[in-house]
Parts: C-alpha cells; structure tokens; sequence
C-alpha cells in the first residue's frame, strides 16, 4: 500500500483529514465510509448534505452539527498544506 493512502482510499489521493483541527480518527473514519478521503474532497462538500450522509450510514452522532460540518469545509478550504 503506498503511503498516506489507507485501505479504500482511492490511489494516488493522499488521506490527509488527519491534518485538520477538529477531525480526529472517529471522524475522519466517518468521512472515509461516505467516500470523502481527503481535504481536496472535503472542500467540495455542503455541510447539510454531509451530515446527512455520515448520519444515514451510521445513525445520529452525539455532537455532530450542520455547524461543525461547515468548520470541517471551512477548514478544509482554508488549508494550505504542510
């Protein structure tokens, strides 16, 4: 497996939603089981629909918000690497 991809991330997109403040492993793991694997993906998501999605796949999550869902983007959009 190259680096910084992991199982049922797409080849050659770096698995990378570690590097934002407020995804930890639970979350990004979630993010990953929607199919959004990277901060490039992230920044084309809607905070409504995103959180649709993570919720219709694994049920409500305690703490999740349309709100934090926009922070994950915002961040995301924001990101310049390293």
């Amino acid at each position: 497996m190259a680096e910084g991809t992991s199982a049922g991330a797409r080849p050659g997109v770096e698995n990378d939603l570690d590097n934002l403040k407020g995804i930890g492993p639970k979350h990004a793991e979630m993010l990953k089981s929607i199919g959004v694997d990277s901060i490039k993906e992230l920044r084309h998501r809607n905070a409504a629909r995103l959180k649709e999605m993570i919720e219709s796949r694994h049920g409500r999550v305690v703490g999740l918000s349309e709100k934090e869902c926009q922070a994950w983007i915002d961040a995301a959009k924001a990101y310049q690497g390293g």
